[in-house]
């Protein structure tokens, strides 16, 4: 079973945290696009484009450059994603690795098992 827990941000009223536990099961595609539209309806509301700033855009252009495979870490560095604090592990566990530049671009954050 896969839990989202949405939880209040603290960027404004609207902006909301996607919390996710999946007990070793794996996302679905629909899990993974309501997450995206949870994110992405929480930058439209604290950084409205009627107001001059670029919003849910500037997420879903990141977005659009990982998928035309700009290198993930130059995506991370222009859009200032990067986690300040804690970082994401990511525990690969595949018999064989078929995306070592992925792996090297998160800068050490996925670990083989």
């Amino acid at each position: 079973m896969v839990l989202l827990t949405l939880v209040d941000g603290k960027k404004g009223p609207n902006d909301i945290l996607v919390l996710v536990t999946s007990y070793n099961e794996p996302l679905t595609f629909a899990e993974w696009l309501y997450i995206g539209k949870c994110y992405l309806d929480s930058e439209a509301s604290y950084y409205p484009i009627k107001e001059g700033y670029r919003g849910n855009a500037m997420l879903l252009n990141a977005l659009i450059e990982v998928a035309f495979g700009v290198d993930f870490d130059n995506v991370l560095k222009r859009y200032e994603l990067k986690r300040k604090g804690k970082g994401l592990k990511i525990i690969d566990k595949r018999k064989v690795l078929k995306n070592r530049l992925y792996e090297e671009s998160m800068g050490g954050m996925v670990k083989e098992a």
